[in-house]
């Protein structure tokens, strides 16, 4: 199913990205051990709605349908963030606590759910690195789940791994994975009239993506400016740079630039070694991807952008040259509405915002060769 748009709570929507060299806070330090504690509100019209089975009794599970899909949905999501962190994210025996009936009432309420769930849990306050996530069906407000920034709790009305994995990811500081495109794909013209910014337009990340499968991952500039894992390193302009693909676990996997406030960030990716990505109009070849944050008009183009990605149409680049059937009609070209999100071997592009030219001079199995030069 496909998940409707998550939003993050509005205090905290103009909060400025975390660079990659900001001091990490309590809630995502990698001392803090991690606890969720989930808590399903239950309906007055639907009082065995977590106990009850509707399958064939031999095969029932003891804990119900329900309680047993948000126990699977907690630990995919903690799986994926113990892998996401390189296994250094601590995570405590998670809890489930099920509300008696009437406690999932029709409003759109997020703050009066989140009260109401610490109080079944018998807490009064919520401790760093405890995550209430609160379960209510009938949540009217027309999101699937709320997370915020450096946030304690969680609401869900839908409670499948994706949403769930994805809103952890804002309580630990985590922006939305974003995209840019500039119009023509020209971007020497970078402003906020001629390019745009989708928020939710990473194609292979949790936190832009809306597609759960047990491979899913973040990109390596995701998780350098969060938990600094990988640590980004700092590129030294006019030096041939290498960098290893992003999937694998060294400490080369994202390089950093920053010039007058904007960071840009580099990473090789190969599709072959991500499983997850299904989308047909992506090029599915190996590419330098560049993400940047800033300048400030890009944040400001949607609720929580993060790191963006930056993407152009194969339709806006100069045609090669035509290739003809066996009948000597012409094909379109190979880039023909095709998405662009990296620069292939050959490839020289002028960073947006910066005075400044990436030029990719090889892409191989495992690493490629890129350079940063004054333009």
């Amino acid at each position: 199913m496909k998940r409707l748009p998550i939003f993050v709570i509005a205090l905290v929507l103009l909060a400025p990205v975390v660079h990659a060299t900001a001091a990490p806070k309590a809630q995502n330090e990698w001392g803090t051990t991690h606890k969720i504690i989930f808590v399903g509100l239950t309906p007055k019209d639907q009082p065995n709605f977590w106990t009850e089975n509707l399958v064939d009794t031999a095969t029932a599970t003891s804990d119900g349908e329900m309680l047993s899909f948000a126990k699977e949905s907690v630990k995919n999501a903690i799986t994926f963030w113990k892998q996401n962190s390189r296994g250094k994210m601590k995570f405590a025996t998670s809890k489930f606590i099920i509300g008696k009936a009437g406690t999932a009432i029709k409003h759109c309420a997020s703050s009066a759910d989140i009260k109401a769930a610490t109080k079944i849990a018998g807490l009064k306050t919520i401790p760093i690195g405890t995550h209430i996530v609160v379960a209510n069906i009938y949540d009217s407000c027309g999101y699937a789940g709320l997370g915020s920034q450096e946030g304690n709790a969680i609401n869900l009305r839908s409670f499948g791994s994706t949403t769930l994995a994805h809103e952890l990811g804002h309580n630990f500081g985590f922006y939305h994975s974003s995209s840019m495109y500039c119009k023509g794909s020209d971007y020497t013209k970078f402003n906020a009239t001629n390019c745009s910014v989708e928020e939710y337009g990473d194609f292979r990340d949790l936190m832009g993506n809306e597609d759960w499968c047990p491979n899913t991952t973040l990109s390596a500039t995701q998780r350098a400016t969060i938990f600094h894992t990988p640590l980004a390193k700092t590129i030294k302009i006019g030096a041939d740079t290498t960098v290893d693909e992003s999937s694998l676990v060294t400490d080369k996997i994202v390089y950093e630039f920053g010039y007058k406030g904007n960071w840009y960030f580099f990473e090789y990716y190969i599709h072959s070694k991500d499983p997850c990505s299904w989308v047909t109009n992506y090029l599915y070849e190996p590419q330098i991807q560049v993400r940047m944050i800033g300048p400030a008009w890009t944040t400001a183009q949607g609720n929580a952008v993060g790191p963006i990605l930056i993407v152009r149409l194969g339709s806006d680049l100069p045609a090669g040259e035509p290739v003809l059937d066996e009948d000597g009609e012409p094909i379109l070209p190979p880039l023909y509405k095709t998405t662009l999100t990296g620069f292939q071997a050959g490839e020289v592009f002028k960073l947006p915002g910066a005075p400044y030219k990436l030029t990719v001079k090889s892409t191989g199995e495992t690493s490629a060769v890129f350079t940063l030069t004054k333009s």
